[in-house]
């Protein structure tokens, strides 16, 4: 048994590592704060429209490190998603597709406590934008980014420990990794040079968020849940990189580029630079029917209105505080069915409606989503979760982003490894 947890082990490391440097993103609303904040929880939870206050004795929540208080097996986590986005405007439409792994994470009961670790994208950026600005004298300035990509990743270690009869606090200390690349070409009419910029940001830090949840028994085999989950004012470390190029043509290519010049950051302050972590309180309660049913709500507030990324100075982009607002739940129509697989499914399902904290040309930004998914039992405690979101982001006075995207996740136990014994 042992042999075959360390090479499940190796695969899924092996998996994530392999894939960690693509981007998970091509929304162009990635420009938010430090890219686009990926829901960081487990695919059974995303399906609930990211309702945290469900307490799952089997699955660990990954967003939720007090519920390690409660996990029963060890519990082998991994998720995977593909997305499909349309982006149009008046004029434009485009197409865009991504895929990776989600997460992977280990969930271990001990004696008085539970703890975990993992690995996931937190953040992504991917995009292509144009613009134009016109001056008085007639000219124009294109400045068009192209090529953004990159994500920020992060690895975590999480605590959850019982307090009292109700109460469960944890905590999580988050290893965060990555590197974002930025080009630009600006070109002004009747000039016959464009300048091309090509810059980059390392970035590494820490960030901890906790948790603390109180379980209130109810008559009739009801249980009350009440999660209030707090991520701390924090900052990255960002090492800067710049370069400029020359080119003669109105369009950019490799073969156009003439000489390069590496910018001197170390004397104008931004080599080093540090990039904030906006403050985020999370609330949620709940209301369930152990293996029968859950329906909760779950508001999220981000004091995100001070963000300043002082290295990357993007023109018309401004932010606020941003907040969502979530209800979602699941049902199982008889967990006990003993002839009937289909009544021991657990169907989810959550809605999201989320103000985010990026304003493009003083328009604000709002997401909205719908979430579906099923939890299938495929051996012992161990589920395959799908999950279907479907959403819109943004709107036609700017750029409005239609997309679908398909989940699928694995929770394995302990004893989806144990040797079965004939005689």
């Amino acid at each position: 048994m042992k042999g075959i947890k360390n090479y499940f082990l190796v695969i899924l490391i092996f998996s994530y590592f392999s894939t960690i440097s693509q981007t998970n993103t091509g929304s162009p609303y990635s420009l938010n704060e430090l890219g686009e904040i990926n829901f960081t929880g487990n695919v059974s939870y995303q399906s609930m429209g990211g309702i945290d206050a469900s307490i799952d004795s089997i699955e660990f929540n990954i967003n939720n490190p007090s519920s390690l208080a409660k996990i029963k097996t060890t519990n082998y986590l991994i998720g995977t998603f593909y997305k499909s986005s349309s982006l149009s405007n008046n004029s434009l439409k485009e197409n865009i597709k991504t895929s990776n792994i989600n997460y992977i994470a280990i969930g271990i009961p001990v004696k008085n406590f539970g703890f975990g670790f993992g690995v996931l994208p937190y953040s992504s950026v991917g995009f292509n934008l144009q613009t134009t600005e016109e001056y008085n004298d007639a000219n124009s300035i294109n400045q068009r980014l192209f090529g953004a990509d990159g994500n920020i990743n992060k690895a975590f270690l999480s605590v959850g420990i019982p307090f009292f009869k109700y109460v469960s606090l944890g905590a999580s200390a988050n290893y965060n990794f990555g590197k974002f690349n930025y080009e630009r070409f600006n070109l002004m009419d009747g000039v016959n040079y464009g300048v091309f910029s090509n810059s980059s940001s390392e970035i590494t830090g820490f960030t901890y968020n906790f948790s603390s949840n109180l379980l209130i028994p109810l008559k009739n085999d009801l249980t009350l849940s009440i999660l209030y989950s707090l991520y701390p004012e924090g900052e990255l470390d960002s090492f800067n990189i710049e370069s400029l190029y020359t080119s003669n043509a109105s369009s950019i290519t490799l073969e156009s580029l003439g000489d390069f010049v590496d910018i001197d950051l170390d004397s104008r302050g931004l080599e080093n630079t540090k990039l904030p972590v906006p403050k985020k309180s999370i609330y949620s309660i709940g209301l369930e029917k152990k293996n029968s049913w859950f329906f909760g709500a779950q508001y999220e507030n981000k004091l995100s209105s001070g963000f300043e990324n002082v290295f990357l100075n993007i023109k018309n982009v401004t932010y606020r505080d941003a907040n969502s607002i979530s209800f979602g739940g699941y049902f199982i129509p008889d967990s006990s069915s003993l002839v009937s697989y289909w009544k021991r499914i657990k169907y989810r399902f959550g809605i999201k409606n989320d103000k985010k904290s990026i304003i493009v040309n003083n328009l604000p930004i709002n997401q909205f989503s719908l979430n579906l998914g099923l939890g299938l039992p495929i051996a012992g405690l161990s589920k395959a979760n799908l999950g279907l979101e479907i959403g819109k982001i943004g709107d036609d006075d700017l750029i409005k982003e239609n997309y679908f995207s398909l989940r699928l996740g694995l929770s394995l136990n302990d004893v989806w490894f144990i040797k079965r014994k004939y005689n």
